[in-house]
């Protein structure tokens, strides 16, 4: 899907649990962001409000969309 088609562009979301190994630096819990783009296999880039740019794995990780 095309992210300019994709009606979550700008959705503010909250991460609940980001399953990854901790080694790797996952997004911390009650973290808030916004989702900037949609790939072909459904992931979500979030920038998070913490800074960084971090994909959110619909699929693995818990969040709640906000608006």
């Amino acid at each position: 899907m095309l992210n300019e088609l994709n009606p979550l562009i700008g959705k503010r979301v909250r991460l609940i649990l980001m399953n990854d190994d901790p080694k790797t630096n996952p997004i911390e819990p009650n973290t808030m962001g916004t989702i900037i783009s949609v790939d072909d296999m459904n992931y979500y880039k979030v920038k998070w409000d913490n800074g960084r740019v971090l994909n959110l794995l619909p699929e693995e990780d818990e969040y709640e969309i906000l608006n």
